[in-house]
């Protein structure tokens, strides 16, 4: 975060000491209908969401959470002393067991992050195993993903812009001071000054909104309250008290809160991890007892994908050029950056396509409805502005970059697929982006005609005069595929024809010629001699072909044939009876 958007944060936040009433203009975390903070888990009437609704997989945050700290292998709680709030992860000790004292015993923990109106909130929460009258929250939202290390160590570390919100809650729960806080290497160490925003509260500590008076009420407009159960309410997921009935929380062992963090910050944010600890809180000297973490990725990255032919003239059955086109679109809080797209055809390897392209589109162009358009990406292509690099392009939450590239297939009309990745503007990690798209069947035509032509002729065999019948004629290829093995029979009963095409393979739009000959092994009656029969061609199509006169082999190809035209040849009477049946049979020319 620039220190500029930090002083214009704090010098906003500096008028609204005293309390956390916000102006009108500013969205509320509370009643603004996108979730429901009123002391109860539970879906209500209200608009809104609420945390049943969320465990059950309903909702609608881009990002949720639930942490169930009570494993029934051991709590694990932090031990020794360096688990203080300005003190980074590398000192942070845990183990597990004994638990922590029952005040401080968190059972669950849980957070939700939305994006209303293009500000980013953060919902969240937990739940303790005793009643009492007093509590002290820390809830850390943290950039970078921190984990717990076999052996009782911690990996990760804090960031400059990690958020710390602090509550209190006293008297029943009928008080709740708040206060927000961000991690800043550049506080040396508490300012001694007057808590106002901008201030260092400790060493790493800065101070974004003082302690005051947060409770949630539903009526004084806030850029983060909260609120806990004054009396016993029902629990949204398992939950055992120390005392009390089973599902039911007694009174103040429930708190919610939320925070507005585009008003707090001037910008929505990146985190990966969420974590809860009690017994710190705003006493920054104070060792942290219980804690709960989880992973809580807010910022994230969604895709489109279609896939069109725009242009097939190029195109052969075992190469089919398809254009792809969709975008990456920013879903989550805070800026995020695309590092790169991967695509897979056909349930293949990922690989970078040659010729991935990247375009801002214009203004008019919309995420929701457009991204999914291939007519709306082509024209956003167009009319686009290209990106160079998009791991240099800052992508705000709903904004939205459009790729381009083409895939070569022999796979006709594939279900394939992409994934991007990014990464938060401030090196967040974030779930990379898959979507899939169904590529449409690409048919190349096959299709082939044959004609014939004959003449009968007489043949001197030695002793004898016999009929000889040549045929000639062409094969066309009529279609678009090239056609290979042609085969070439007669339909005459009279023998098998010798036939001698000029070749076996033909290409679109071409034709081969070829000639034969056969001897009629019989006379027809009458004085004019009509020979008459035809020629049958067949071929071979490659895959992804298909014709009115072909059928499947199996394997993809096609095999084709066709008739040609009914040929007749004459043959003039030459002896007295002009009656070519009276003569002898048409003797075999090889006797």
């Amino acid at each position: 975060m620039k220190l500029l958007a930090k002083s214009r944060a704090w010098m906003r936040l500096a008028f609204m000491i005293g309390s956390l009433a916000i102006p009108a203009s500013t969205l509320a975390v509370d009643g603004n209908g996108a979730f429901e903070l009123d002391g109860n888990p539970q879906e209500s009437a209200d608009p809104g969401d609420d945390w049943s609704t969320l465990f059950t997989g309903g909702g609608s945050p881009n990002a949720f959470v639930f942490i169930e700290d009570q494993d029934p292998e051991g709590d694990d709680i932090f031990t020794g002393g360096g688990s203080k709030v300005p003190l980074d992860f590398d000192g942070y000790k845990w183990k597990l067991d004994p638990p922590p004292p029952d005040k401080n015993n968190i059972v669950n923990a849980f957070a939700a992050n939305y994006v209303v109106s293009g500000e980013q909130i953060i919902y969240f929460g937990a739940d303790l195993y005793a009643e009492n009258g007093d509590a002290e929250l820390g809830f850390w939202f943290l950039q970078d993903e921190v984990t717990l290390v076999s052996g009782g160590s911690f990996s990760g570390e804090h960031i400059d812009g990690d958020v710390y919100a602090a509550v209190k809650f006293s008297n029943g729960g009928a008080v709740a001071i708040g206060a927000v806080y961000e991690w800043d290497s550049s506080c040396n160490k508490d300012d001694k000054t007057p808590a106002v925003p901008g201030s260092c509260a400790s060493k790493n500590i800065r101070i974004i909104f003082p302690e005051q008076n947060a409770l949630c009420d539903g009526a004084s407009p806030s850029v983060g309250c909260a609120i806990t159960n004054e009396s016993p309410v029902a629990a949204a997921w398992p939950y055992t008290p120390k005392s009390g009935a089973d599902g039911t929380y007694p009174t103040t062992t429930f708190f919610e809160a939320g925070l507005n963090i585009f008003d707090l910050f001037d910008e929505n944010k990146c985190f990966s991890t969420f974590m809860l600890s009690t017994g710190a809180s705003t006493s920054f000297q104070s060792t942290a007892k219980d804690f709960a973490r989880g992973d809580f990725n807010v910022c994230s990255i969604a895709a489109t994908k279609t896939c069109v032919n725009d242009d097939m003239a190029d195109d052969v059955p075992t190469a089919i050029s398809y254009n792809v086109r969709g975008c990456g679109y920013n879903d989550g809080g805070g800026t995020v950056n695309i590092q790169g797209l991967a695509n897979s055809i056909g349930g293949g390897d990922d690989y970078i396509p040659d010729d991935l392209a990247w375009f801002e589109p214009p203004g008019s162009f919309d995420p929701e409805t457009d991204c999914s358009d291939a007519s709306a990406l082509a024209a956003a292509v167009a009319a686009g502005t290209p990106v160079a690099d998009p791991a240099s392009h800052d992508l705000a939450g709903g904004d939205t970059l459009v790729y381009q590239f083409s895939e070569v297939t022999a796979i006709n009309g594939p279900t394939d697929e992409v994934t991007v990745m990014a990464d938060g503007a401030d090196g967040t990690l974030i779930e990379p982006a898959e979507a899939m798209a169904t590529c449409p069947n690409r048919v190349f035509n096959a299709d082939l005609s044959a004609d014939k032509v004959c003449s009968a002729d007489l043949e001197d065999s030695g002793d004898r005069v016999v009929v000889k019948i040549n045929i000639s004629g062409q094969v066309c290829n009529d279609g678009e595929v090239t056609l290979t093995n042609l085969m070439l029979s007669d339909s005459t009963a009279d023998g098998t024809p010798v036939l001698n095409p000029a070749s076996q393979t033909i290409l679109p739009g071409n034709c081969v010629n070829y000639t034969g000959y056969y001897y009629p092994a019989s006379i027809p009656t009458g004085n004019s001699c009509p020979f008459m029969d035809m020629v049958t061609a067949q071929v071979q199509a490659p895959v992804n072909s298909s014709g009115g006169n072909c059928t499947d082999n199996g394997d993809g190809t096609q095999t084709c044939s066709v008739n040609s035209n009914s040929a007749t040849c004459l043959l003039r009477v030459t002896d007295d009876d002009m009656n070519c049946a009276t003569g002898l049979p048409n003797p075999d020319p090889n006797d």
